[in-house]
C-alpha cells in the first residue's frame, strides 16, 4: 500500500507530464481564459446577443478591451526582451521579439514564419494562433475577438515599449476571414 501511494503522489504524476505536453495544457487553459473573460464581459458592455441592454456599447467595450491588451504587451515585450536578451535594433529584431512574447503567452500551438526580412521590413505570417483557436471552439463572433483588434494593439505597444522607432500593423487578419495573420514590422530610422 505504502509503494501504491508513492506511486501516485502528485509530484510522482506531474514529473510524468513532458515537460512540451504541460506547456501546451497551461498556454490552452489560460488563452481559454482570457477568451472566455472576454466573451463574458460583452453581454454587460451592450455588446453580442444583447442580453443585458446597452450600458456602454460596443466603442467603449473595443477601447477598454485594446488597452488591456495594449498593457499586456508593454509588459510582456520587456520581461521577454529582458529575459531572453534581445536586441530590438531593427525590424527582424522586432519580429522576433514579437515571436518569443506569443509564444510564452501562447505556448506550442502558435505557428509562425517570417516570409519576408531586411533590417528595414519584416513581414511575419501566423497561420495558427492559441487566441484564434479557442475563439473557434467557443464560437464567437469572429468580427468582435480580441485578435482583431487587441493583437495589432498588443504588438504596437509591446514593441513601442522597446525601441520606439518600430512600428507594427497587421496586413491580413484572420478574424477578417484571411486564411492567416501577417503583420509588418518596420524600422524607421529618426
Amino acid at each position: 500500500m505504502a509503494e501504491l501511494k508513492k506511486k501516485f503522489t502528485t509530484k510522482a504524476l506531474l514529473e510524468q507530464i513532458p515537460a512540451e505536453k504541460g506547456w501546451e495544457i497551461t498556454a490552452q487553459a489560460l488563452t481559454r481564459l482570457v477568451v472566455l473573460r472576454i466573451h463574458t464581459a460583452r453581454p454587460v458592455l451592450g455588446v453580442g446577443e444583447g442580453i443585458i441592454s446597452p450600458i456602454w456599447g460596443l466603442e467603449k467595450y473595443l477601447e477598454i478591451n485594446t488597452k488591456i491588451f495594449g498593457e499586456g504587451g508593454k509588459k510582456l515585450f520587456r520581461m521577454a526582451k529582458e529575459m531572453f536578451d534581445i536586441k530590438v535594433n531593427d525590424s527582424i529584431d522586432a519580429a522576433n521579439l514579437s515571436i518569443v512574447a506569443a509564444q510564452l503567452l501562447c505556448g506550442p500551438e502558435q505557428k509562425t514564419e517570417i516570409v519576408e526580412a531586411t533590417p528595414e521590413k519584416t513581414v511575419v505570417r501566423w497561420s495558427k494562433c492559441a487566441f484564434f483557436e479557442r475563439y473557434k471552439e467557443h464560437e464567437i463572433n469572429l468580427e468582435l475577438t480580441g485578435c482583431r483588434y487587441g493583437c495589432p494593439k498588443w504588438a504596437e505597444e509591446g514593441l513601442k515599449a522597446t525601441n520606439p522607432m518600430i512600428t507594427c500593423k497587421p496586413r491580413r487578419q484572420m478574424p477578417t476571414g484571411d486564411p492567416y495573420c501577417e503583420y509588418i514590422y518596420e524600422f524607421k530610422e529618426e
